[in-house]
């Protein structure tokens, strides 16, 4: 749809339908060609996109001449449905080769993401179950990361065979027809994360919770000078944040787990984002007026001097740090504040998907 037609289209809209419906209208067609963009190749997915907004454009004008009104959003979900599923639609387009075949494809990936990553997060599950009730949690950790990789290749493997039996068998594909626009994911607000960033984020989350309930150590000493060093350890200031950082980090890592089964952005998952957001800036706070929040002490004979220089040496990196963390929390809630708003008044450019 040409930046003309869509302009004329909206004005049609502005004459002819209430500004609720118009908005839906908008915001459908945007998440569908957002859905449908970020599955094609990336050096002709705006050529493609181009093409198709102008074929849904003309189907849409068509609808509004047979019916002599605007269509709402039951006959523009109609429209979108007839040229069929992102999924699909994206197949057309793409010319992959089809190992599977051109009816079964489409979905092959599709199911894989989702098997894959179900599969990597109760390995993971497993993982973190293990090394909590082992004697070298650390090394118990890294065998388990190998046995959810494992978990993952039977995973892919399975549903491979799944989808070769099923072409072969002619399995009825009449349920991929039940798909509903209006349940279309909002791709145009965030593009989804990818299996790989959130499997990565989701080993962190691990290390992290196994760092704080103190399953895992890590060296605490840094040296000073050849033979002598100072030892770091978390000063009393941090038993006060000891349950709410807990409490924030399982929430994240539940929030990442749902980044691999359900990658989208949602209205919900940004209002958790927020309120996870404002959490942690309060833990800041609180850590920021309880100062110091890293106690130094002399290893193998180090000074009163050298001492004196490793404080205000790491004094310094924390109080940095709290405030770059606090800084990107802010800067975090705000973008997440900016596309709940962007969804409520609904993009003016279909096409522009958001980073």
């Amino acid at each position: 749809m040409t930046d003309h037609l869509v302009e004329a289209h909206l004005k049609f809209h502005d004459m002819n339908a209430p500004d609720d419906g118009e908005r839906k209208v908008k915001d459908m067609i945007a998440r569908y060609l957002a859905a449908v963009e970020r599955r094609l190749p990336d050096d002709a997915a705006k050529d493609i996109i181009a093409e198709l907004r102008e074929a849904i454009d003309s189907r849409v004008e068509a609808k509004e001449a047979e019916l002599g009104r605007a269509a709402g959003d039951d006959e523009i979900a109609a429209v979108l449905k007839d040229f069929g599923h992102p999924v699909v639609v994206a197949s057309r387009y793409s010319g992959n080769d089809h190992l599977i075949g051109p009816g079964y494809y489409p979905w092959f990936w599709h199911v894989q993401r989702i098997a894959v990553g179900l599969a990597i997060a109760i390995g993971f599950g497993i993982v973190t179950i293990r090394a909590l009730g082992s004697e070298e949690p650390f090394r118990a950790a890294f065998r388990g990361i190998g046995s959810a990789l494992e978990i993952a290749l039977v995973t892919f493997g399975v549903v491979t065979a799944l989808f070769i039996a099923a072409e072969r068998g002619k399995l009825d594909m009449k349920w991929a027809a039940k798909w509903d626009p209006k349940s279309l994911p909002r791709d145009n607000v965030r593009q989804p994360r990818t299996l790989f960033e959130s499997a990565f984020t989701l080993v962190f989350d691990i290390v992290f919770l196994l760092f704080w309930v103190k399953v895992v150590q890590f060296p605490n000493e840094i040296p000073v000078r050849d033979g002598a060093s100072a030892a770091l350890a978390f000063s009393p200031a941090w038993d006060v944040v000891y349950w709410p950082i807990l409490v924030l980090a399982v929430g994240v890592t539940v929030v990442h787990l749902a980044d691999i089964l359900h990658p989208a952005w949602s209205r919900v998952r940004s209002v958790v984002s927020i309120a996870g957001h404002l959490a942690g800036l309060g833990i800041l706070w609180v850590l920021y007026q309880s100062q110091p929040l890293i106690e130094v002490t002399p290893v193998d004979g180090a000074d009163l001097d050298e001492i004196a220089r490793v404080v205000r040496m790491v004094w310094g990196i924390v109080n940095v740090s709290l405030g770059v963390a606090a800084l990107i929390w802010v800067v975090t809630i705000g973008v997440e504040v900016w596309r709940l708003l962007r969804t409520a008044r609904a993009p003016a450019n279909p096409s522009q998907v958001a980073a």
